[in-house]
């Protein structure tokens, strides 16, 4: 009993030995990242430091997507100020349409005018909104492009107030609290003809400060000149998109949402209270993260899969998604606030609102974008194409298409001056069974001029339907979209 008992904890001791056998030094681990280095389980100081910059990379790549719609908002407030030559005390309304007029705003139309308003409320105090009886539709956003107020018509006093303001307790008309000091406010004024003209100008915008005696709103044409200096709400792709961001986290208050993100920012140099001054390393890690997370932006906006955007593909094998990325406007839902549809929107268009998502047939618009062709390859400016639209496209109103650069996502800037063509273009040309063949490229296809715009060699583009009054084929998917076909 004793020699097998000894010969059972002898073979213990050999498995023991097994179990606990050093790992070989100088392992090499494959990643995603490449190979990591470890002395035994130990990392090497060499990769310990690799790794240290890849979380930074990393960080500084997904605070790009993070601020992506605030930042196109904080881009847009000084174009606005520059481009009207206007100063951050003021209220003022600019009225924004035609080729020249709409152009500096991110995936602007030329076929309906805005009415656009920003404010600094930190600057100018509480701003009265005075909305006159008649078909005026807008929304008040926050810096982060999110609803704070729909503008549906019904007319009364807003009062648009930012965090930690004071509230008058005898204001007579609706408080509207924003969370951020920056909010816009626009609108359109529906109809056409003298009504809507007059109606457009019938808003009043003014300082708290001056409710006792307000002075007359200022509406003011944006109508550039040639050689004039256009500022755009595109955002940079150098220091100074880290420059907004920092602009951001000084004068705003943080969400709770974002305090992790605001630690990121912390770790690259950007802290509330204290001066952005980042190192040379930090700069070489900021724009390398930009460049990396712009790059990532226009994937998730430009390239939407199911899986990311189960909403957003619009039909089967269409071509075209929603370019709202079946986003909510509220963002912060019940489990979860929007983060992929907030990025994909926000690299390529500016404000939203509930019309914008409406599901009630006949009411409010909806938007299809097209960034590749029929080939899977980018729509490039020196190729010709055609876009079958069928017959009856669900628009209760009109529908319209419109061509934007890819760099800038801007109306496209061309000779003929025009960027869209829509069910209201005098002498569209039509099939016999209703449908219309819209032509893009550098020259017009003969005796199709009427249909065609021009696009430019070196430049590539992409194109979005817009439906006003989207109808029910639109919403069950059942109206059938074409791929974009490059004419060879």
């Amino acid at each position: 009993m004793k020699s097998k008992t000894l010969i059972t904890l002898a073979m213990a001791g050999l498995l023991s030995v097994v179990i606990i056998a050093p790992v070989q030094a100088n392992k090499v681990q494959d990643t995603y990242l490449g190979k990591l280095e470890y002395q035994d389980q130990t990392i090497t100081k060499n990769t310990a430091e690799f790794l240290h910059r890849q979380i930074l990379l990393q960080r500084a790549t997904q605070l790009v997507t993070w601020a992506m719609p605030m930042m196109n908002f904080y881009q847009l407030y000084p174009a606005m100020l520059s481009n009207q030559k206007m100063s951050e005390d003021e209220v003022f309304f600019s009225l924004c349409d035609g080729y020249d007029g709409v152009y500096p705003y991110m995936t602007a139309n030329v076929t309906t005018p805005y009415t656009i308003a920003m404010s600094d409320l930190s600057k100018t105090g509480p701003v009265v909104l005075d909305l006159p009886a008649g078909e005026i539709y807008g929304v008040v956003n926050n810096a982060w492009m999110q609803p704070i107020k729909e503008i549906n018509g019904k007319p009364g006093k807003l009062l648009l107030v930012g965090p930690g303001q004071q509230v008058p307790k005898d204001f007579k008309g609706e408080i509207v609290q924003s969370d951020t000091f920056l909010v816009l406010y626009f609108y359109r004024a529906l109809g056409t003809g003298k009504e809507a003209a007059e109606l457009r100008t019938a808003v009043q915008a003014y300082k708290l400060s001056e409710a006792k005696d307000p002075p007359k709103t200022k509406f003011i044409k944006y109508e550039p000149k040639s050689g004039d200096k256009v500022e755009l709400n595109t955002q940079p792709r150098d220091m100074r998109f880290w420059e907004l961001v920092n602009a951001y986290v000084q004068k705003e208050p943080m969400a709770d949402r974002d305090r992790f993100f605001y630690a990121w920012l912390k770790d690259l140099g950007i802290e509330k209270g204290k001066p952005f001054k980042p190192t040379a390393d930090q700069k070489e890690i900021l724009l390398q993260g930009l460049d990396a997370g712009m790059a990532m932006s226009q994937a998730i906006s430009f390239n939407k899969t199911r899986n990311m955007f189960p909403t957003a593909l619009y039909g089967k094998d269409s071509g075209f998604e929603d370019a709202m990325a079946g986003m909510n406007p509220k963002i912060d839902l019940e489990n979860y606030s929007m983060f992929n549809e907030r990025a994909s929107y926000g690299f390529e268009a500016t404000t939203t609102s509930a019309g914008m998502v409406s599901r009630v047939p006949g009411k409010g618009s909806a938007y299809l974008g097209s960034y590749y062709d029929a080939d899977g390859n980018a729509l490039m400016g020196g190729n010709n194409y055609k876009l079958h639209i069928e017959p009856n496209p669900p628009a209760a109103n009109f529908w319209s298409v419109t061509v934007y650069d890819i760099e800038n996502r801007l109306i496209i800037r061309n000779e003929t001056k025009r960027s869209d063509r829509s069910s209201r273009t005098e002498g569209l040309i039509k099939n016999t069974d209703g449908s219309v063949d819209l032509y893009f490229g550098p020259k017009a296809p003969k005796g199709k001029e009427v249909n065609w715009i021009q696009t430019n060699k070196g430049q590539s583009f992409f194109v979005y339907l817009r439906l006003y009054g989207p109808e029910e084929a639109y919403f069950d998917q059942t109206f059938h979209m074409n791929k974009i076909e490059k004419i060879k």
